[in-house]
């Protein structure tokens, strides 16, 4: 009897069928197709999604042309229609699936969905626009696109953009950054928290909450995390009438309360968790504290050569070398 072996993967087929399922999505004929900029244009596009540096001349020498590359081309239209065929900015849709490029693309792939949303930006802009969505506030949520790729070269070394899937909610109006935090606008689903909160006057399984959402570009601190807060009712109040948001929660590796046994009580971590009520159960996050915390890719961490530099880290990497896991937490609070 022979043993079957494992064919090697075709990088020209393995794109082709990336590309076909891109291009494959049901297409929504309301949205016109975007058109590539040039020059100030692009400039402007470029610096409103706050691409860093090391990255701006790849972004702007690798957008498509419909003329000589008509597949990729297809695919982005495909993928820009697919972003807006949603009900509205008053209802959330769900983030479509679409897959990280295959290697074989190289440069092309990797920078693929950071050129999807340079093409889609002016549309975002739009429904911004029509929300009445301040300009300080738009340019501080569009900005978490260039934070993202900065994430990325620091954990892989190279340029280029694994986080399609999140930055969806930004350019469907779903998620608005309000000072130090990000808000975003959406439903309790208990089956993925592992229960809700209503019995402890908190929300139920299927209610409108505010997703909190805590950026990991500077410090957590009290008088920034209570002005987000202090914001994010009005704010919303205001710009989505049709919705009262009672609660806020979060589901973060933040809210572990193993991290009482090893920071002091006073730090922001800890200040910030005694602001949520727990409930649910949560999942092992090593992956999260490895990849946010260390800019380490699931599955690259190694524990001895992780910076050791600040307490949070020394006390997230002993924990690890014990044997512990470090788990995603789940809490929700009251709007003020």
């Amino acid at each position: 009897m022979t043993r079957d072996t494992e064919r090697p993967v075709d990088p020209e087929a393995a794109v082709r069928q990336w590309l076909d399922a891109l291009a494959g999505q049901p297409a929504a004929p309301a949205v016109a197709d975007p058109v590539v900029p040039t020059g100030a244009e692009l400039a402007e596009r470029i610096d409103l999604l706050a691409v860093p540096g090391p990255d701006r001349e790849e972004v702007a020498a690798g957008l498509p042309d419909p003329a000589r590359d008509p597949a990729r081309w297809e695919a982005l239209v495909r993928c820009h229609q697919r972003l807006y065929a949603d009900p509205g900015p008053d209802v959330p849709s769900a983030a479509p699936d679409w897959p990280t490029a295959p290697a074989a693309l190289g440069s092309a792939g990797r920078y693929f969905y950071v050129h999807l949303y340079v093409l889609a930006l002016p549309h975002a802009l739009e429904r911004q626009r029509r929300l009445g969505i301040p300009d300080d506030v738009v340019a501080a949520t569009f900005a978490d696109l260039g934070a993202k790729l900065t994430t990325y070269r620091l954990g892989h070394g190279t340029g280029g953009f694994d986080r399609q899937r999140w930055i969806v909610r930004h350019f469907q109006g779903a998620l608005h950054r309000l000072g130090r935090l990000q808000f975003e606008r959406g439903v309790l689903d208990a089956d993925a928290t592992g229960g809700d909160a209503a019995t402890a006057g908190g929300p139920a399984h299927g209610d409108q909450v505010l997703k909190v959402h805590i950026p990991g570009d500077g410090p957590l601190d009290p008088a920034g995390r209570d002005a987000s807060f202090a914001a994010a009712r009005e704010f919303h109040a205001r710009h989505f009438p049709g919705t009262r948001h009672r609660h806020a929660t979060c589901s973060s590796w933040l809210l572990d309360p193993q991290l009482a046994d090893h920071l002091p009580e006073s730090s922001n971590i800890l200040v910030f968790q005694r602001r949520f009520a727990a409930f649910g159960s949560g999942q092992v996050g090593d992956d999260d504290v490895l990849e946010f915390v260390f800019h380490a890719p699931p599955g690259t961490a190694d524990l001895d050569r992780l910076p050791q530099q600040t307490t949070l880290h020394r006390s997230l990497v002993r924990h690890l070398r014990a044997g512990g896991h470090w788990r995603t937490a789940h809490g929700w609070t009251d709007l003020p």
